[in-house]
Protein backbone atom coordinates (compact mmCIF):
# COMPACT_ATOMS: atom_id res chain seq x y z
CA UNK A 1 0.00 0.00 0.00
CA UNK A 2 1.28 3.45 -0.89
CA UNK A 3 1.50 5.52 2.28
CA UNK A 4 1.22 9.26 1.95
CA UNK A 5 2.66 11.88 4.27
CA UNK A 6 1.25 14.82 6.20
CA UNK A 7 3.54 17.64 7.35
CA UNK A 8 2.32 20.23 9.85
CA UNK A 9 4.24 23.50 9.40
CA UNK A 10 4.44 26.06 12.18
CA UNK A 11 6.00 29.16 10.68
CA UNK A 12 9.25 27.99 9.00
CA UNK A 13 9.61 24.56 10.62
CA UNK A 14 7.91 21.20 10.47
CA UNK A 15 6.23 20.59 13.81
CA UNK A 16 5.03 17.09 12.96
CA UNK A 17 5.42 14.72 10.03
CA UNK A 18 3.53 11.44 9.78
CA UNK A 19 2.37 8.88 7.22
CA UNK A 20 -1.27 7.99 6.72
CA UNK A 21 -2.97 4.99 5.19
CA UNK A 22 -6.61 6.05 4.96
CA UNK A 23 -6.04 9.12 2.81
CA UNK A 24 -9.65 10.03 1.92
CA UNK A 25 -10.90 9.82 5.50
CA UNK A 26 -7.98 11.87 6.82
CA UNK A 27 -8.39 14.69 4.31
CA UNK A 28 -12.15 14.82 4.86
CA UNK A 29 -11.79 15.08 8.63
CA UNK A 30 -9.03 17.69 8.36
CA UNK A 31 -11.18 19.87 6.07
CA UNK A 32 -14.17 19.52 8.40
CA UNK A 33 -12.19 20.84 11.38
CA UNK A 34 -10.51 24.21 11.73
CA UNK A 35 -8.19 23.15 14.57
CA UNK A 36 -5.73 20.34 15.29
CA UNK A 37 -4.11 19.20 18.52
CA UNK A 38 -0.40 18.34 18.39
CA UNK A 39 1.60 17.49 21.49
CA UNK A 40 -1.31 18.62 23.73
CA UNK A 41 -1.36 22.09 22.11
CA UNK A 42 -4.22 23.33 19.94
CA UNK A 43 -3.52 25.03 16.59
CA UNK A 44 -5.64 26.71 13.93
CA UNK A 45 -5.35 25.33 10.39
CA UNK A 46 -4.46 28.20 8.04
CA UNK A 47 -3.85 26.52 4.71
CA UNK A 48 -3.76 23.01 3.26
CA UNK A 49 -1.66 22.23 0.17
CA UNK A 50 -1.19 18.95 -1.69
CA UNK A 51 2.25 18.40 -3.21
CA UNK A 52 3.43 15.45 -5.29
CA UNK A 53 6.77 14.16 -4.02
CA UNK A 54 8.12 11.31 -6.23
CA UNK A 55 5.73 8.40 -5.58
CA UNK A 56 3.88 10.00 -2.67
CA UNK A 57 1.46 12.81 -2.06
CA UNK A 58 2.49 15.17 0.70
CA UNK A 59 -0.21 17.15 2.45
CA UNK A 60 1.35 20.37 3.78
CA UNK A 61 -0.75 21.94 6.51
CA UNK A 62 0.17 25.42 7.72
CA UNK A 63 -0.88 26.00 11.32
CA UNK A 64 -0.55 28.69 13.97
CA UNK A 65 -1.14 28.68 17.72
CA UNK A 66 -4.72 29.08 18.86
CA UNK A 67 -5.13 32.40 20.65
CA UNK A 68 -7.64 32.16 23.46
CA UNK A 69 -9.55 35.29 24.36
Amino acid sequence: MNKNRVDYHLRDRVLLSTTIEHWDQYVASLRASDTVTIYKQEYIVNKINMVHDSQKIVLKVNIEPLKLK
